[in-house]
């Protein structure tokens, strides 16, 4: 998925000069501005570069590309990338409303800003992404800082008469410990909540899960918070405790298919009814059918029970549709459909996915029933071709 509007918080550090103008109680600028990099990248790399280093972490030519692909648009980011990478840091990526208090407040406190501007007031898909350094509000002015190194002076009242869904708008990379200070929103809170699960604290994860619960309206359950709980008893290993969790969420959106394949996974891995199972496998699979979780999942199932065939036809098609997902993800589909290629006598197919599993990700240990299978992958592997 990719990001239309973009702003990204984060503490100056790296910087270079200090913006100019008066002082005093009608105008706020950050201390000083973090430098554009000098290598010869487009113009909202350059910023997004920027950004990363003045948070501590500065990017690689790798990052950069991930975050803001060439093929892509101006001002048109990965969302997954910047939350990844952003992660690996100890930074959270969330959704802050970025209004004219928000930032009078925030140049004040030396907080940075990055933001997407279109051609006029109105929606364009071709933005401009730029830093507000600083607001002088006796000459109605927020000077911004372009990916060429440029400060712009822009109307104030231009600024924000931004449309939907360019208003307003505004990521944040912090960490996770100073959320409170932006009086988190429940959606934020989620983020905090996923955060914490993706790091492995499940305490922390289930105690601000917790906490979304409790504030939601009296006799209303937050399907969002009950997942996420869900969520920790499937990595903890508690299938067969997380089914009735996943049942209770299934009961208030029949329809969603992240619950439904989560309740299919449980299901298969904690001794529920295979073939319910695979029915609510195959639901989630016809509502979002390129998901490469869910056709792991049902993959998975018909391996279970004696369907080799065509448990082997969704895990290929889980493979084809993750090429872009992380290591993990796509790991443990091959695993399984060499699985199920050794379960269809298939031996020949079985080890062209096991070879090439070997060879792409090397650091990553082969389970020891396909070591059984084949012997040869103890081996060190050749690495892959570099593409050209």
């Amino acid at each position: 998925m990719f990001l239309v509007v973009s702003v990204f918080l984060g503490f100056s550090a790296g910087c270079a000069t200090t913006p100019s103008g008066r002082g005093g109680e009608n105008r706020r600028a950050l201390r000083s501005i973090p430098e554009i990099p000098a290598a010869p990248l487009r113009a909202d790399q350059a910023v997004v570069a920027a950004f990363f280093a003045a948070n501590g972490i500065p990017l690689s030519d790798r990052q950069i590309e991930q975050i803001s692909p060439l093929s892509s648009p101006q001002g048109r980011f990965d969302r997954n990338a910047i939350r990844t990478i952003a992660a690996k840091k100890d930074r959270l990526l969330m959704v802050v409303k970025a209004d004219e208090r928000f930032l009078w407040e925030n140049l004040g406190n030396n907080l940075l800003l990055l933001v997407l501007l279109p051609p006029d007031i109105h929606y364009s898909p071709a933005t401009t992404a730029a830093i507000p350094v600083a607001w002088d509000r006796q000459e109605h002015v927020i000077e911004l800082l372009d990916g060429n190194g440029e400060i712009q002076a822009v109307p104030e009242e231009v600024f924000f008469a931004r449309r939907a869904p360019l208003k307003h708008a505004a990521l944040c990379l912090v960490k996770p410990g100073k959320l409170s200070r932006f009086e988190p929103t429940r959606e934020q809170k989620l983020l905090l909540a996923d955060f914490w699960f993706d790091q492995g604290f499940y305490r922390r994860a289930e105690a601000t899960y917790d906490a979304i619960q409790e504030e939601a309206p009296s006799g209303d359950v937050d399907v969002d918070a009950l997942v996420g709980k869900g969520n920790i008893l499937v990595r903890k290993g508690r299938f067969s405790e997380a089914i009735p969790v996943f049942r209770e969420a299934l009961a208030l959106e029949p329809d969603n298919p992240r619950i439904l394949n989560n309740l299919a996974f449980c299901m298969l891995n904690g001794g529920g009814e295979l073939m319910v199972a695979l029915r609510h496998a195959a639901k989630a699979n016809r509502l979002d059918p390129e998901n490469p979780v869910i056709l792991e999942t049902l993959g998975s199932i018909n391996l279970r029970m004696g369907d080799a065939p065509a448990a082997a036809k969704y895990l290929e098609q889980a493979w084809a549709h993750a090429l872009k997902r992380p290591p993990e993800i796509q790991i443990a589909i091959m695993d399984q459909l060499v699985r199920a290629w050794i379960a269809a006598d298939r031996m020949d197919l079985a080890w062209q996915v096991a070879e090439y599993r070997h060879r792409a990700f090397p650091e990553y240990r082969v389970p020891k029933d396909i070591l059984l299978a084949f012997p040869a992958l103890r081996r060190p592997a050749q690495p892959l071709p570099e593409k050209k």
